[in-house]
């Protein structure tokens, strides 16, 4: 069974400058937190400086609201979310709260099962883990120590698992994908995060190395978010940019891929011009085809492509 996906990206977000909660675009932030449900999210976790800037949740069970103080815990009852994310420290609020509590540990460096292991053990004598609807685990893993966490666990205790790794150690990718392949309930990701596992990337990454069928709705969410949290956030230029520049370009359509200039210059191959729907030639316009995306939407993400192109090629200008 495939785990849960939770995506934690409006938890400390940072807002555009002067973007107060008066003139957001509150629609915006609505629409986003609609694609990442297309993209496959299936909760989306906010705190409050973010639940501010929503519109009055209506759809509370498709939110997960995290406690930043003990005295929020009123504000987790009164909009009847689907869960609250308490973070041990606060872990005397649980008797206040209504709703399902996932208890939020923080583990450290996670890349020895048994430590993470001794850690639940330990706080399991001063607390009463069953009274929580699941257990999170924060911290730095990798690939490795991943189904070593989850034979231990699954061994002592059945209380469902969540994981979100942190990108400290630059290896929260690939422990997120192990962790959707292991038997872990839940995977808490952040869309276009450089501090835990990058949703999109792992979404994309699943598709392309680990042939894991990622369908053409879920690639439209992944394109709409990128273009909504750019309207209310710092997210000048998307990882989703980079990422259809390196993922989907066929290899026969790169340019000088490891051409040597002494090697006959007809063995380089020349980029491919592709009609997208739009009408703007671009060798992402067959996908977009594909998806069936509105015409303002197509040349949006041609032209976010094309200037992530244009960078590039001026790197590498400054570099010979």
């Amino acid at each position: 069974m495939k785990p849960v996906l939770i995506d934690r990206s409006l938890v400390n977000m940072e807002f555009s400058d002067g973007m107060t909660p008066a003139n957001t675009d509150k629609r915006a932030v609505f629409m986003y937190v609609c694609a990442l449900a297309e993209a496959g999210a299936s909760y989306v976790e906010v705190d409050f400086q973010s639940l501010i800037r929503l519109p009055k949740p209506s759809g509370s069970e498709n939110y997960i609201y995290r406690i930043g103080a003990p005295e929020e815990y009123v504000v987790a009852n009164a909009l009847k979310f689907a869960y609250a994310v308490l973070p041990l420290k606060y872990a005397h609020v649980l008797p206040r709260l209504e709703l399902p509590v996932i208890l939020e540990v923080d583990v450290g460096d996670g890349t020895d099962p048994m430590l993470v292991f001794d850690i639940l053990q330990l706080i399991s004598t001063h607390l009463d883990l069953t009274a929580f609807e699941m257990i999170r685990l924060t911290g730095e893993f990798d690939a490795q120590s991943i189904p070593g966490i989850v034979n231990t666990y699954r061994r002592r205790t059945v209380i469902p698992l969540d994981i979100c790794p942190r990108n400290t150690t630059l290896t929260a990718l690939d422990s997120a994908i192990a962790a959707y392949h292991a038997e872990f309930d839940a995977v808490t990701v952040g869309y276009g995060s450089d501090v835990y596992a990058s949703f999109e990337e792992m979404l994309i990454m699943l598709a392309s190395m680990y042939r894991t069928f990622i369908s053409g709705t879920y690639l439209e969410g992944i394109c709409k978010a990128s273009l909504f949290k750019a309207m209310f956030s710092d997210f000048r230029k998307t990882n989703l940019s980079l990422m259809m520049n390196k993922y989907m370009y066929c290899s026969h359509s790169i340019k000088n891929v490891d051409f040597s200039p002494y090697e006959d210059a007809a063995k380089a191959r020349p980029m491919p011009k592709l009609p997208s729907p739009s009408g703007i030639s671009h060798p992402a316009g067959r996908v977009l085809g594909a998806l069936g995306l509105e015409r303002e939407t197509s040349n949006e993400i041609i032209r976010i492509l094309e200037e992530c192109n244009l960078e590039i090629a001026n790197n590498n200008k400054k570099e010979k």
